[in-house]
């Protein structure tokens, strides 16, 4: 919690950070024989944050007469009073949701804000063009929460799967080719692969630099058949069966119907991937 004092401002009460209503206790400094008749007498919503509820001495005198207790002696007010944000709590706020991370706060919301307790989810927490963002709210009022902001750098140790020499595109990526390392980075977990396995066998969309840690969006399955691969062919037709090898004219996997080439013939024909190694004709 932010903890704003409690106290009468240029004449009027501060709202805490949990009430929502306006409520008979809330003006025990200035109208305690409501406040000790009626301490649960609810008199008015609350006040938006820096705004002030008036109650003027016609309102108090209808109020009186309602709850059976004298008025007070002219008009008073509540408000809910804003400071602004300390860079502290703020800190405070971010260690608890990502306590392993080193977090320097570059810049924040320079708007007042309500008492109330900060919150900052780590899926606010976002890479921009502009440098790392974090956005987060202050909650108040019990259910009412205000936006809020901040420039951060956050490093933490993550482990990242690594290319350990430069990949080529269309190339399975060997074992010898990737490990896992730790690394001091910002702590993103979605997007990067997650163990060597991930990625050992998958071919990459594009060059991946040495050194550079291995996104899922760069790796794409290996085919079941490459272009070039000799490839059993299972022909049927009614009753009849014929097995022949012919050659993929195509990459393909298990669904898809690519060009082969018998070399006996030098035929070509079309047949459905059944797997690795494998693909099927089917009569009409």
């Amino acid at each position: 919690m932010m903890f704003l004092a409690a106290i009468t401002l240029a004449g009027c009460l501060a709202v805490g950070a949990g009430p929502d209503r306006i409520v008979g206790r809330d003006l025990a400094a200035l109208w305690p024989a409501l406040a000790e008749a009626h301490p649960d007498a609810f008199l008015a919503p609350a006040p938006a944050p820096g705004v002030r509820r008036e109650f003027p001495p016609a309102e108090l005198l209808r109020l009186a007469a309602r709850w059976n207790v004298a008025p007070p002696a002219g008009g008073l007010c509540m408000e809910r009073a804003v400071a602004r944000l300390d860079p502290a709590r703020l800190l405070e706020a971010m260690q608890r949701r990502l306590p392993e991370a080193r977090i320097e706060i570059l810049d924040f919301s320079h708007q007042p804000v309500p008492d109330g307790e900060l919150e900052f989810p780590r899926a606010g927490l976002r890479q921009t063009p502009a440098g790392e963002l974090w956005a987060g709210t202050v909650r108040y009022a019990e259910t009412r929460r205000l936006p809020m902001w901040a420039k951060v750098r956050v490093r933490a140790d993550v482990q990242r799967v690594i290319a350990v020499e430069e990949l080529r595109p269309g190339s399975p990526i060997r074992a010898g080719q990737v490990r896992l390392e730790t690394r001091a980075e910002f702590p993103a977990s979605e997007g990067f692969a997650a163990s060597p396995e991930e990625a050992i066998g998958k071919l990459p969309r594009l060059k991946v630099p040495a050194g550079a840690p291995l996104l899922t969006r760069w790796l794409v399955a290996a085919p079941d058949i490459a272009r070039g691969d000799m490839v059993r062919i299972e022909a049927a037709d009614g009753g009849a069966h014929l097995m022949l090898e012919a050659e993929a004219e195509a990459s393909g996997s298990r669904g898809q119907a690519i060009s082969f080439r018998n070399p006996t013939t030098g035929r070509r024909f079309w047949a459905r991937v059944e797997g690795p190694g494998r693909a099927s004709v089917k009569g009409r």
